[in-house]
Parts: C-alpha cells; sequence; structure tokens
C-alpha cells in the first residue's frame, strides 16, 4: 500500500468473553516512528468480529494519517458516547434538541478534531443545519464558519512545522 516507506500492524488491546479492542499502528520507516493509530472495540456476538476490528482499526489510523476522508464511528459507538445518528437521508434518528445545544456540539467537534479530513467531513454532515442557521441568524453562521476557517488553519500550520 505504502511501498516500503511506511508500514501498519495489528494488535489485540483486549480479548473478553464479551469484545475485542483491536489497535493498529502506521509508522514509518522506523517501527518506533509512529505517525498514526487508530482503535476498534467490536462484540463478540457478530460473526467475524475480529475481521470487523481489525477493519476499522486500520480505517481509522487511516483516517488520522489523513487519507480516509469518511467517519468511520459505528452506530454502538454513537449510542455509548449518546451522540445521535444521522442516517443517509439527513434526518436525525433521535429527536433534535435545541439549535443552541446542537451548535455547542458542532463547535466540540470541530474545536477537537484531529485533522482537516474532520472538519470537511464536519461540514458536509451539518450542511442542511448550517444551511439552516445561513437563513435564520447570518450571524451566528458567520461565527461558526470563523470556527471551521480558524481550526482548518490551526491544522494547516501544525502540519507545515
Amino acid at each position: 500500500m505504502f511501498g516500503t516507506e511506511y508500514g501498519i500492524n495489528c494488535v489485540i488491546q483486549e480479548h473478553s468473553d464479551r469484545y475485542v479492542i483491536m489497535k493498529c499502528i502506521i509508522t514509518k520507516s522506523d517501527p518506533e516512528h509512529i505517525v498514526a493509530t487508530g482503535y476498534s472495540k467490536q462484540y463478540r456476538d457478530k460473526p467475524g468480529y475480529l475481521e470487523i476490528a481489525e477493519t476499522f482499526a486500520i480505517t481509522r489510523a487511516l483516517s488520522f494519517f489523513g487519507i480516509c476522508l469518511e467517519d468511520l464511528t459505528s452506530k454502538e459507538e454513537y449510542e455509548e458516547l449518546d451522540i445521535p445518528i444521522q442516517p443517509m437521508n439527513g434526518k436525525s434518528i433521535r429527536p433534535e434538541g435545541s439549535d443552541t445545544n446542537t451548535i455547542n456540539e458542532l463547535m466540540k467537534k470541530v474545536h477537537y478534531a484531529p485533522h482537516t479530513a474532520k472538519i470537511d467531513f464536519l461540514w458536509r454532515a451539518n450542511k442542511d443545519l448550517l444551511n439552516q442557521i445561513k437563513i435564520k441568524d447570518q450571524s451566528t453562521y458567520n461565527s461558526i464558519l470563523n470556527k471551521f476557517n480558524s481550526k482548518r488553519d490551526e491544522i494547516t500550520t501544525q502540519n507545515e512545522v
């Protein structure tokens, strides 16, 4: 995949009677030079749970490395974190909270975004909400837009150093 410059290694971190936690490590040249990691927790009640855990760990590591651009969080992880799930049709499975709470949650996610791919995903995933805010309250929309742009600049500057 990366030739001889990068390597991928997956290890089982924990394997209980209920679940497995898999860790993927991406290294550059030297195995001690870790450039990205990804974890996955899968419950043993799924057929092929080890392969699923390994695949999720690898794709998360690739996402943190900046190669995968999709959000790879599973439905179970969203439920554990008590985050509303956004299906492909864009309608929330759980009833929407107030706009203020939704905006605050989005801003928190932007603040903790580890790379520009996550910023892009958050913008795309919340496009309908952002368009509604733009129509209702231009100043709030501009504030959100500034937060996205500032975080993108911060990440880009960190990567240049």
